[in-house]
């Protein structure tokens, strides 16, 4: 959805990107998988061989090829289509799909217009130019973005780089108000939300946001379709909807959008943006809007790839927006297949992706649902020789991810007290190139590096692991959990460990949520061998099969404890730079995180001796253990002004909307509220779970 996350990796790379430590974990008995037995091991070993062999290249291309003939928005008719297509799919596998249905309050254009009215009338473009081969082309939506206020605004127009909260600090320090403007931003460092926000708390009277050729277009290559960079007519759409505060249906927070369910006024729904009324262009569509700005140059970092002077305005350009949006509530569908455990089927692994698109969707998501689609394939084929896993692993593809995670929330907010039996939810979201980029909580880094050593990656001989270290210079980075894709209400509502495994193109963010994300694309740039779509299969089925089998469950509550004690010394640091004194002690919740980084290296040898006896009655204990630990870290109170987010140690950034950030209770009370008296309160909620983390991981 949601994403542009590739974009947004350097702005967040101090909080979110760690590296794990390659051999970390307790040696495993005799070789074995670690959480396995060494019988136990050598039978894991036998099916995940015979499941790795399943996935194919032309199964990817066939289903790529029949899901993105036509586009699939939610809400539409082309979106029930691909849906039934993917039930018929996994009934064809020999596997029981059931679609569960929500009903959610969704936005629809009717019209949408934008016009230049100065310093000449000019209809500027709203929609790309079909190509020969792009089928269904009336059905693919108009440029717009989702859960936007409706309205009609004549304006100047004024140029704001990405619209973040320092580039209107650099408009206001050259005298540039966008009070009463139009604001026009380039796509790029924050979640587009954010700059709905932003133009609003500065009082815009309208936003429009556009991908700038510096970023995603000809200054990069080839654009389409002779090469896989945005094209001047290629237009991002996206939601605005504001998942800072929380995720799903607007108007159902923290309870499953059934059918009567008791909603909101649309007025109090805080995912809803209060204003302006925004819609995104594409380039072409811009550059007469920036090439007749007058006013200051801006600065350089503010440059694009259009060839002239860019220039703040206002002045020069006038435009007008007239957004015609109906809202109303359609139902959502889920598709859902459960294959239950042999010997603890109460507990769960999730493997998820969404199945809407904005358009055709070949890249997002449909490399997410074609995954899937071959776990699928590849467990059924399991099931017919006999295999059972010992835990329920279920599978599902969501419907209304890119309006605001709509699907998967329902899900798990209807499920919230099955969840607490969860033992984790793997997402995939934008998953076939060659760039490997997990996002995850530290228990999960080794559990992801063990199978990335055990997934061939496609043209270069090796494994995933090694192509992932030697393009990141000898590292396995991992981005820390943050906001916009189908694990959020998992991980920060619910406290479900989550990974999210996307391996993107180089080119990625250049056919996003375009008409260009289609076959043709994929086919041709993306993953002309479709061989990553099988390699990305291949390491989501192992992931899922270790969790699912495994005798103690593989997360590391160790390298947990020690991240969250460097991010107490980084908030007591922040404290002395920013603010010129420590205004929040937590000295005492960094020596109770060294107190359950002890606990949890406790628990790792009392694991290691329980697997060597093959003690069951211990595995049971342990893994109670480790099922509750993640949800230690929530608080019922919730974060400040945000009470749906409950997770303390990480949550999505408020001035970024993607990107996490780290104990976001302390953070956000104390340098974004200037709330000292909230942050001690903060401080003493973390304190609580640092200790009932400890509690939990002792003897």
């Amino acid at each position: 959805m949601l994403r542009s996350r590739l974009l947004v990796l350097p702005a967040v790379a101090a909080v979110a990107v760690t590296t794990a430590a390659p051999g970390a974990a307790a040696p495993a008995p005799g070789g074995a998988i670690p959480g396995f037995t060494a019988a136990h091991s050598k039978w894991q070993q036998r099916y995940e061989r015979l499941f790795g062999a399943t996935p194919s290249g032309a199964v990817a291309k066939g289903l790529d090829a029949d899901l993105s003939a036509e586009p699939a928005l939610v809400g539409t008719d082309g979106l029930r289509r691909r849906t039934e297509k993917i039930v018929r799919y996994l009934r064809s596998y020999g596997l029981r799909p059931e679609v569960k249905t929500y009903y959610e309050y969704m936005s629809e254009p009717k019209s949408v217009q934008v016009e230049m009215t100065a310093p000449e009338h000019r209809t500027l473009p709203v929609k790309e130019r079909p190509q020969p081969w792009q089928r269904n082309f009336d059905e693919v939506v108009v440029g717009y973005s989702a859960l936007s206020p409706a309205g009609r605004v004549t304006a100047p127009v004024v140029y704001a780089n990405y619209g973040r909260d320092e580039d209107y600090k650099v408009l206001a320090a050259n005298g540039v108000s966008v009070k009463g403007k139009i604001v026009l931003v380039r796509y790029g460092g924050v979640f587009r939300g954010v700059k709905t926000r932003q133009a609003y708390l500065h009082g815009a009277k309208g936003l429009l946001i556009y991908s700038d050729p510096a970023d995603d277009g000809f200054s990069l290559g080839k654009v389409y379709p002779e090469g896989p960079w945005r094209a001047p007519d290629g237009i991002q759409r996206g939601s605005v909807g504001q998942i800072m505060f929380y995720s799903g249906d607007p108007l159902t927070p923290g309870r499953p959008a059934t059918r009567n369910a008791k909603r909101l006024p649309p007025s109090q729904a805080a995912e809803l943006p209060k204003g302006p009324p925004t819609t995104p262009i594409s380039y072409g569509a811009a550059e007469p809007l920036l090439r007749n700005l007058t006013g200051k140059p801006v600065p350089k970092e503010w440059q694009g790839g259009l060839p002239f002077t860019y220039r703040f305005g206002p002045g020069g350009t006038e435009a007008h927006l007239d957004l015609d949006i109906k809202y109303s509530v359609k139902p959502v569908y889920d598709v859902v297949v459960r294959i239950p455990g042999s010997r603890h089927p109460e507990q769960e692994v999730i493997v998820g992706g969404h199945h809407d698109s904005w358009t055709y969707g070949s890249d997002d998501n449909l490399t997410g649902t074609e995954n899937v689609l071959q776990i699928g394939r590849g467990l059924a084929q399991m099931l017919r020789k006999g295999w059972r896993p010992d835990r329920t692993i279920v599978l599902a593809t969501w419907d209304g991810e890119e309006y605001g995670l709509y699907g998967s929330t329902e899900y798990a907010e209807e499920r919230a007290a099955r969840l607490r039996n969860a033992v984790a939810y793997i997402n995939m979201d934008v998953s076939a190139g060659q760039y490997f980029v997990p996002v995850a909580p530290p228990a999960t880094d080794q559990l992801i590096v063990d199978a990335a050593k055990e997934v061939t990656w496609p043209g270069t001989g090796g494994s995933l692991y090694e192509a992932w270290k030697r393009q990141n210079n000898g590292t396995t980075p991992f981005l820390r959990v943050g906001g916009g894709s189908d694990y959020q209400a998992f991980f920060h509502h619910y406290g479900v460990p989550v990974m999210n495994l996307s391996a993107a193109s180089p080119a990625h963010n250049a056919n996003y949520h375009c008409t260009c994300d289609d076959h043709y694309w994929m086919s041709k740039f993306g993953d002309p061998t479709w061989q990553y779509h099988v390699a990305m299969t291949q390491l989501s089925g192992i992931l899922a099969l270790r969790l699912a089998n495994a005798d103690v469950i593989p997360l590391e509550y160790r390298p947990y404890a020690a991240q969250v004690a460097g991010y107490l010394d980084d908030f007591t640091k922040r404290q002395r730079d920013v603010l010129g004194k420590v205004v929040v002690d937590v000295q005492r919740d960094v020596v109770q995180a060294q107190a359950w980084q002890r606990a949890a290296q406790s628990l790792a040898d009392r694991a290691e001796q329980a697997l060597q006896r093959g003690d069951h009655a211990a595995f049971r204990q342990l893994n109670t253990k480790i099922m509750q630990a993640e949800r230690d870290l929530l608080t019922s109170a919730g974060l400040p002004g945000r009470p749906w987010h409950r997770h303390q140690i990480y949550a999505p950034a408020m001035d970024t909307g993607y990107g996490p950030q780290a104990l976001p209770g302390l953070n956000d009370a104390l340098f974004l509220n200037s709330d000292p008296r909230t942050a001690g309160r903060y401080e003493a909620l973390l304190f609580s779970s640092l200790q009932a983390a400890t509690r939990t991981l002792t003897p």
